[in-house]
């Protein structure tokens, strides 16, 4: 209640928002998968829920295909990463867990105290000025009283808007890409760290789990940050002993296959 800024105050607060999107639940998403005969996804998180919602509904199949900027053969290699950096791909919503990392970076630095966190996307958190303060979220004022209260300032950077190349460059510099969203189904962003061989630690909501079978040790409860901190610590300690996920992440976003399997559902549909 006392992060609500000017901008929650036109837009709507935390609280809104938490409304919305379950009214958007209740009121469109549920009616409309109850109102079809065949649902397409890919984790065994989705398909619990269709079907919870739908038993009668067919579910099918098909992986996503990812930017082709990803499937160049670029690889991540300890040599070139920038030691001790920890990568997000977006944080501007509370879903994605920002919060999360800022809570787990304190035990991080006790031993790592050179340790940074780079964030894609532009910075919501500045306060200075009233045109700052009109665009700031309750969100975003939480996150800066946080950092400031632990005194973080120099471990956090806002890497701007990035295209495609320019996030691949992003994870190829990390030295570990952290994807701590309070629910996810099958994060894009997840998959890209897995194509480039990005050593990579994820929350485990959603359908994460379908994506990190073969580093599973990598895992973590949403909620458990010095599971968080610990993980991130063992792989910067650990630089020779990196989880390639590269051959079956291939596997799962390749193109060719999930075209082939999408063109097909269609076909099943039709007749």
């Amino acid at each position: 209640i006392k992060n609500i800024s000017l901008k929650d105050i036109v837009r709507g607060t935390l609280f809104d928002c938490k409304r919305r999107l379950l009214q958007s639940g209740e009121n469109t998403e549920k009616p409309m998968l109850r109102n079809v005969n065949h649902i397409i996804g890919r984790t065994s998180w989705d398909r619990a829920h269709a079907w919870a919602i739908n038993p009668n509904a067919k579910y099918h199949f098909c992986n996503e295909t990812l930017r082709s900027e990803f499937y160049d053969g670029s690889k991540w290699s300890y040599e070139n990463c920038e030691k001790h950096t920890i990568f997000l791909s977006q944080a501007a919503s509370p879903l994605k867990g920002l919060h999360q990392v800022l809570r787990a970076l304190p035990l991080i630095l006790k031993l790592y105290p050179k340790s940074k966190v780079k964030v894609a996307g532009t910075c919501f958190l500045k306060y200075d000025t009233l045109f700052d303060r009109m665009k700031t979220s309750g969100y975003g004022l939480l996150l800066k009283r946080m950092i400031r209260k632990m005194n973080l300032e120099k471990q956090i950077e806002f890497l701007g808007p990035l295209n495609a190349e320019q996030m691949k460059q992003a994870y190829l510099k990390s030295n570990v890409f952290v994807c701590p969203s309070s629910i996810e189904n099958s994060p894009n962003s997840l998959g890209e760290a897995q194509l480039l061989g990005v050593p990579h630690v994820a929350s485990y909501v959603g359908g994460i789990a379908d994506m990190m079978i073969g580093n599973e040790v990598n895992l973590y409860r949403f909620e458990e940050i010095e599971m968080l901190a610990e993980k991130v610590c063992k792989i910067f300690a650990n630089e020779g002993m990196q989880i390639d996920m590269r051959d079956i992440a291939l596997q799962r976003h390749n193109a060719i296959t999930n075209t082939k399997q999408l063109l097909e559902i269609y076909q099943q549909i039709k007749v």
